[in-house]
């Protein structure tokens, strides 16, 4: 593990890939930050991963079942009793009624636990003051905990740059009221992050989502997992470590004129802190993308939804680069999996993606609730075709043919 001490706070990163090496450092960071953990046993922990939508984790975009796993296991072993995974995916998975804690077995893994999960888009909130007219309530379930454990992703962001623990904050305001949140996006990203403010932030930097993100880029293996205990010092210090310039990342841009980022803070990360890997940045924004996001249309936007609606007209919005998510309201029917023992190999890649440990002779065997959630990532990653799935794709067939190889070969 690397650590670092800046004015702002303290940041540390450690390598990990297998579902062993996750559980490890995960409590080695958590460890490491033991004194920013809540001292009653007893205390309100609320876990908020990055739900942006319901593309599977192991494409970069969403937080994987391993990081949340062994955060929740490490807490309970501490001892906390009292824990939410919680969080609010995009406006357009809110508005089609979408269930992403269902389809990325969010929902599972939690039963499995004994946590709770909570849907922010259907809290109730308090409603906060930001920037640009923006005025969007903040579900209580995060404003009134004890203990508020950011796990965001690590993503390119075609409007905000980079997506990583200040954008995760934009999942803390409820349903559509995100939409607030985009009259101004940037500003109201570092607002909301002086509004609330995370206890402590743990990255899930497994794989990452480069190119047109956050929906729609390419997943790339960083192998890493950071923690940090501020939300703005976390994103600094990531820039570093993709080699993003930070004016590729307005929200920082505002962070740094507000005087929260000052010059020898930048001088000192950049001193210190590696590069890991460069990561491809977003490309600009098609004309059509910004005219479509404009709020002085949005009236037309929502009289036209029955039309806009179809798929026919997603896919071509889709490849017109006006949009990123193509969504189907009709969840996957997948009720197990079969491994061809025959045709499997000694990779093991099924065994490092598990998130509940399931040996190889397990896989396809015990598929019980007790050992496995059903997250299909052994099958995800399986490079032989080894394992079959029982039942119909639907909502994720579009995954499937838009990153089941780019997956296999990470």
């Amino acid at each position: 593990m690397q650590h670092f001490t800046f004015a702002r706070g303290r940041f540390a990163m450690t390598e990990a890939w297998t579902v062993s090496e996750v559980q490890s450092q995960v409590h080695a960071l958590l460890e490491h930050f033991v004194d920013r953990l809540p001292a009653s046993r007893d205390a309100r922990i609320v876990i908020k991963p990055n739900l942006n939508n319901d593309l599977v984790a192991l494409t970069g975009n969403s937080v994987d079942l391993r990081v949340l796993m062994a955060i929740v296991e490490d807490l309970q072993a501490r001892g906390y009793t009292d824990l939410t995974i919680a969080d609010g995916s995009n406006v357009g998975v809110e508005r089609r009624g979408i269930d992403t804690f269902k389809r990325l077995r969010i929902d599972r893994l939690a039963a499995l636990r004994g946590v709770r999960v909570v849907d922010l888009n259907q809290d109730v909130g308090e409603q906060v003051v930001l920037t640009a007219g923006a005025r969007p309530h903040v579900a209580r379930t995060v404003l009134d905990c004890d203990f508020l454990l950011s796990v965001p992703k690590v993503k390119t962001h075609v409007e905000a740059g980079l997506s990583c623990a200040m954008k995760n904050w934009v999942g803390i305001a409820r349903g559509q009221d995100k939409r607030h949140m985009h009259f101004d996006l940037c500003r109201n990203i570092f607002a909301i992050n002086e509004v609330v403010k995370p206890d402590l932030v743990l990255v899930d930097g497994l794989i990452g989502m480069e190119g047109n993100g956050p929906g729609d880029g390419e997943p790339f293996r960083l192998g890493r997992l950071f923690a940090c205990e501020d939300a703005f010092l976390n994103d600094a210090v990531m820039c570093r470590i993709v080699d993003l310039p930070l004016d590729r990342v307005p929200y920082l841009g505002h962070a740094q004129q507000a005087g929260c980022l000052d010059g020898a803070l930048l001088a000192q990360i950049r001193a210190q802190v590696p590069v890991v890997r460069r990561i491809k940045a977003a490309p600009p924004r098609t004309r059509l993308a910004l005219l479509a996001d404009s709020r002085k249309i949005f009236w037309l936007k929502k009289l036209a939804r029955p039309l806009t609606d179809r798929p026919e007209v997603l896919q071509a919005a889709y490849k017109l680069r006006i949009i990123q998510d193509v969504y189907s309201r009709q969840d996957d029917a997948v009720q197990g999996i079969r491994r061809r023992a025959e045709d499997c190999g000694d990779c093991d890649r099924c065994v490092a993606f598990c998130p509940t440990g399931l040996l190889r002779d397990e896989i396809g065997v015990k598929v019980d609730a007790e050992h496995c959630i059903g997250c299909l990532y052994c099958w995800w990653v399986c490079p032989k075709g080894a394992i079959e799935l029982d039942g119909p794709l639907h909502a994720m067939q579009r995954q499937v043919d838009r990153y089941k190889a780019e997956i296999e070969a990470i």
